[in-house]
């Protein structure tokens, strides 16, 4: 009895349990489906307005659109300029005050010393922690109102220069700056210079003036600047200076001093020179921290140097990565992972005083090149994180130089490298061809014309300046040590196709259809992604070639010009093709027999050395001149004269058009 008791209480029990785990599955279930809509419905709410908790400044933005955060900060920036930048100073125990209003009026037109790129900063706002990710969305939305972060803006500029000379303005009655006595070289060769006398006077810091009013601007603030003042001799007497002066010749003895720097990311290459003329122009004595006086370099001058002409060049924000492939089979949408890089212009100027020092302590091995340093920050998604095709990284760069070319010739380029290669995928062992990449050539498809000299006359020819594609092509797969197929060079020297590391001839490639071809092995076990970049301004042509390094090392020497080839004298072909007196030419290009060799070491540390030899014929200036057709008339006997006034007829035959003596029908002239 009591075993059939417990037996129908366990039955209960059971039905009872599995009742309550549906349940609770089913609410959960309906819970996790909830909080799912509810979150999409949030970020979806969200996708054009900035995320909740977001700060910039002291104010909060969240939830703003794009057209009341364009408002807000077109507003706020109105009244900082209207309201201007307050200085404070004391000069002689008096407390002073001005307000600099950071605008100028020239040609009766207002230009603000204070800028920034409203569209830049609305956009960053509006989609700050959005990665167009749904998941991802949803945990950065929920991560900033935890954390409510407080952004300033990121394109603040200010001109120095005039900012400064309106501060100056303003205590030009108060402060006179101490002059420490210094040199001034008035020639280089041969070397002289002048003594500059010291001047006592009140001290006035501004230097860090900038930076502070540009933190206070960037966070939407009124600059308030306290400015120190004070007495002061100068630290550096003449008589310093005169103990001094043996060690000038030194300083110039070394030459330029070269900054130089690799991006280990795309393997680019950079190289600032500061020449003698700048270091004569920024030469002046210095005093350390151990009191020593010695020669260095005026920091103001140099930092200036760092700000214009390097830091644009190098510094990058950390980049996460992006892939997407397209129905068309190319890749559509890409961003590769790149690491941030910003310069450490505080280390790289102690290299700068050290190599400068090197010269002046005339050291056995003086420094003409300092490295540049860098931080670096790391991307948070990496390229090989978004796909399976085996691409992670640059694998190998191409750069060619085509400035100074015409501009259907630019715009060849363009569509070829955008259009045709940009996100084109290359199979593991496919033998890639460029010409079937690049075809058709038409103008239906986008190519123009360009002149070209065919025979004696100048015509113009669809997809010229497509070899400087070709070229790119060629220098990026040997970087990257891929197995090179098919590669003819040009029949002629062309400046556009010199290698930049001596600007010799020797490593380009031509391409025509349907021959000569540029043709590579995908060797690699992995797909191959090309991207290129073209910058029209500075005239350089990039070709990057993504994929996954299997271990290979790849390079190639400068080009060696064995013997250039004289061009011979100036040919003038006559031509009736041309009206008589016009007079066309194309210039001369010298010859030259040159050779590199490339170098790959594969995986398995085997070593493959191909030697490229190249030859490039002579070509002299050929002129094609206009001239009158030539006249023929047969002169008929007493016989066959007319009786009467009937017109005499000649004939009149035109001599065979003139052929230059070889073929212009070349892909270099394109």
């Amino acid at each position: 009895m009591f075993e059939n008791f417990f037996k129908k209480e366990n039955e209960k029990l059971v039905n009872f349990s599995w009742k309550r785990v549906w349940l609770i599955i089913t609410i959960f279930v309906v819970m996790v489906g909830v909080f799912f809509v509810a979150s999409f419905v949030y970020v979806d709410s969200y996708k054009e307005k900035v995320l909740p908790g977001v700060y910039l400044g002291g104010i909060h933005i969240g939830g703003m659109d794009k057209e009341n955060l364009t408002t807000y900060i077109q507003s706020m920036n109105t009244k900082l300029l209207n309201k201007g930048i307050l200085f404070n100073f004391s000069f002689e125990g008096e407390e002073k005050k001005f307000t600099v209003y950071p605008s100028v009026l020239a040609k009766e037109e207002t230009r603000d010393l204070i800028d920034l790129d409203i569209q830049k900063e609305v956009d960053s706002l509006i989609y700050y922690r959005k990665n167009d990710n749904f998941l991802s969305d949803i945990f950065s939305a929920v991560l900033v109102r935890i954390q409510k972060p407080t952004l300033n803006l990121e394109t603040v500029k200010i001109d120095k220069n005039e900012l400064f000379i309106q501060i100056q303005n303003f205590l030009k009655d108060y402060i006179k700056e101490p002059k420490n006595a210094t040199i001034k070289i008035t020639t280089l060769d041969p070397l002289k210079y002048e003594l500059v006398s010291s001047t006592s006077g009140y001290s006035f810091d501004y230097e860090m003036v900038a930076g502070k009013i540009l933190k206070s601007w960037s966070n939407l603030e009124t600059p308030n600047i306290d400015i120190v003042s004070h007495a002061k001799d100068a630290e550096i007497k003449e008589e310093d200076v005169k103990l001094m002066t043996d060690k000038l010749s030194k300083i110039f003895d070394g030459g330029p001093l070269n900054i130089s720097y690799i991006d280990k990311f795309t393997t680019k290459k950079y190289n600032w020179v500061i020449t003698t003329k700048m270091i004569s122009d920024w030469l002046e004595v210095q005093k350390n921290n151990e009191g020593n006086l010695s020669f260095g370099l005026n920091f103001a001058s140099t930092t200036e140097f760092f700000l214009k002409e390097i830091e644009p060049n190098v510094n990058i924000k950390a980049q996460d990565a992006k892939f997407q492939i397209g129905a068309n089979g190319k890749v559509n949408e890409f961003v590769g992972s790149r690491p941030g890089a910003t310069v450490d212009t505080e280390a790289t100027l102690e290299k700068v005083k050290e190599a400068f020092d090197s010269r002046i302590l005339h050291l056995d091995a003086v420094v003409k090149n300092v490295d540049l340093v860098i931080k670096e920050t790391k991307p948070n998604i990496k390229t090989g994180e978004v796909n399976d095709l085996g691409i992670s990284e640059i694998i190998g760069v191409g750069q060619s130089r085509f400035k100074g070319s015409p501009t259907n010739r630019i715009k060849n380029i363009k569509h070829a490298i955008y259009d045709k290669l940009n996100g084109l995928l290359i199979k593991p062992n496919e033998d890639f061809s460029l010409v079937n990449a690049l075809r058709p050539f038409t103008v239906a498809d986008g190519y123009l014309p360009e002149l070209v000299i065919k025979g004696d006359e100048i015509k113009p020819e669809v997809a010229g300046g497509l070899c400087q594609v070709g070229t790119t092509m060629f220098r990026a797969a040997m970087n990257s040590g891929l197995k090179i197929t098919a590669r003819r060079n040009h029949s002629l020297v062309v400046s556009y196709y010199n290698d930049l590391s001596n600007g010799n001839p020797g490593t380009d490639a031509t391409i025509y259809d349907p021959n000569p071809d540029f043709r590579f092995l995908n060797d690699t076990g992995n797909y191959i992604l090309v991207t290129t970049e073209m910058n029209t301004q500075t005239g350089d042509l990039f070709i990057y070639l993504w994929g996954t390094n299997d271990g290979r090392k790849a390079s190639y020497s400068p080009p060696v010009v064995s013997k250039w080839i004289p061009t011979g004298p100036v040919k003038n072909i006559e031509t009736t093709n041309l009206a008589p007196g016009k007079k066309e030419c194309q210039e001369s290009h010298v010859g030259a027999q040159t050779s590199f060799t490339y170098t790959r070491v594969l995986a398995d540390g085997k070593k493959e050395n191909v030697v490229f030899d190249s030859y490039y014929r002579p070509l002299p200036k050929i002129c094609l001149v206009g001239v009158e057709p030539k006249v023929e008339a047969t002169i008929p006997s007493t016989e066959e004269i007319p009786n009467t006034t009937e017109e005499i007829t000649a004939e009149v035959p035109v001599l065979e058009e003139n052929q230059l003596p070889f073929d212009l029908n070349d892909p270099v002239l394109n």
